[in-house]
């Protein structure tokens, strides 16, 4: 009984732990980059008008940025990438999902 009640226990403040590293880790990237993730939405939104389907922080080659995706009023997916520094529009890209890079819609198959 004893073993059961420590068992459960010890995962409750595993789980209670977890969120308050969840909540912690959402703040220092704020903090590291001093943008909020509000502030980042409206520079995009300035870029490409359309509804944010995801926010995320990344690091390559040493430099913070922001990706933004975006569906656009259009339909079409785009990306913005933004500083983390400086909220600077670095870059804004259609999103090409495609696997089909000769665009000649075609199955191939051959017919003879």
């Amino acid at each position: 009984m004893n073993m059961k009640l420590i068992a459960g226990g010890a995962l409750t403040g595993l789980v209670l732990a977890g969120g308050i590293a969840g909540m912690v880790s959402a703040q220092s990237a704020a903090d590291a980059t001093g943008l909020t993730e509000d502030q980042i939405i409206e520079i995009a939104l300035m870029e490409v008008a359309g509804e944010v389907t995801e926010v995320e922080l990344e690091n390559r080659r040493g430099t913070q940025f922001y990706e933004v995706e975006i569906l656009a009023e259009d339909g079409s997916e785009m990306e913005v990438k933004i500083a983390a520094d400086t909220g600077e529009v670095l870059k804004v890209e259609a999103e090409d999902r495609d696997c089909d890079k000769d665009d000649d819609d075609d199955d191939d198959s051959e017919d003879a």
